[in-house]
């Protein structure tokens, strides 16, 4: 994912390989084999997953993707019911729909599966129409519901974005301002000469450009550095960039760029939340198995473990971290091959970056 700016708005991009789309993924969890041939056979079309027990289901859901469960109430050892109530108590399960199989007419199983929060149910003998048609339904509605969170997502993200981008804008404004040497605030040719060349590299920073070459990682730290220097330079905040010989990489400067001012600027507001009186942040830049290696070292502090589990989670934003700036910065990294990797370093964070 790519923040750009067009015709003045900031805008978010998506590669196409990365987020193409896929089939939905059902699972069926049924503890007689014919009846899961018979679903396998009227699902055909979708990329069904089996499991003869509700044990074996419970595995499941927390190693593969699961878009959708099918589930046979009457099982031994652990009946549908069960396993309907531990996915629903588990945060990680329990926005799954959940549609159950029973027989015709007990209409006290149908309301004790509504009451632990199922979508629906299907009757066995199946009815491939009214199967494939409730499958279909609420395979749709839970894409609808995605869609919406990831739009709601996304435009949180432009305005945290764009926010930042207009009090660096700013803060590299004032700092023009403030080295005239009479003090006066009315702008100088060479106030405006300045700005003029700081704006033209936010612009080639966010300039809608996804195309993969190679590129000089420190150039484009540098890039990120000119977006944030008044800001840092502000904030006392010292950068630090290390490299022993020229590291090149492949993918996109400006979109390297955007991830080391994401990153950056969340060391910053870590370090301002927490009142770090000589903040500082080191950049090392080397070669690792044939790829670029880049260590981002900061003293925000001692991490909290919340922050920790969740750094890249972009729904977390009650911890110190700004976590949409860190999800992001995953997100472009990801779309060019790339990972991030974070741990507790002295006493602040360490970010590795390999692409």
């Amino acid at each position: 994912m790519l923040m750009v700016i067009v015709d003045g708005f900031i805008k978010v991009s998506f590669g196409e390989n990365k987020f193409a789309r896929k089939k939905a993924s059902i699972l069926i969890v049924d503890d007689t084999g014919l009846n899961i041939d018979i679903l396998i056979g009227i699902l055909k079309h979708y990329d069904v997953i089996p499991a003869l027990s509700g044990k074996e289901a419970l595995h499941i859901v927390l190693e593969e993707k699961v878009d959708l469960i099918l589930l046979d109430i009457v099982m031994p050892e652990m009946d549908g019911f069960e396993v309907c109530r531990r996915l629903k108590a588990d945060e990680r399960t329990k926005n799954i729909p959940v549609i159950i199989i029973t027989v015709k007419n007990m209409e006290q199983d149908i309301l004790r599966g509504y009451e632990l929060g199922i979508v629906d149910y299907v009757a066995k003998p199946f009815n491939p129409v009214e199967l494939l048609g409730k499958v279909k339904t609420h395979l749709e509605l839970t894409a609808c519901h995605l869609n919406i969170k990831t739009r709601l997502l996304c435009q949180t993200t432009s305005k945290i974005i764009a926010n930042d981008i207009l009090y660096h804008l700013n803060s590299n404004w004032q700092y023009a301002l403030s080295k005239n040497a009479d003090n006066h605030s009315v702008p100088t040719t060479s106030n405006i000469i300045e700005f003029s060349n700081i704006l033209d590299n936010f612009l080639t920073v966010y300039h809608d450009d996804t195309l993969s070459d190679t590129f000089t990682i420190k150039n484009a730290i540098v890039k990120a550095e000119r977006v944030l220097y008044a800001t840092f330079h502000n904030d006392n905040i010292q950068l630090l960039i290390n490299q022993k010989e020229p590291v090149t990489a492949t993918g996109n400067e400006n979109a390297y760029a955007q991830v080391m001012i994401n990153l950056l600027s969340n060391a910053r507001d870590m370090f301002v939340k927490r009142q770090v009186t000589k903040p500082k942040i080191i950049i090392e830049i080397t070669m690792k198995q044939d790829k670029s290696h880049t260590l981002i070292r900061d003293n925000s502090g001692k991490p909290l473990q919340d922050d920790l589990d969740n750094l890249f989670d972009p729904t977390k934003q009650n911890t110190d971290h700004n976590h949409l700036k860190l999800f992001l910065a995953q997100s472009i990294l990801e779309n060019y091959g790339g990972a991030i990797n974070c741990r507790p370093w002295q006493s602040g964070m360490e970010y590795i970056i390999d692409l």
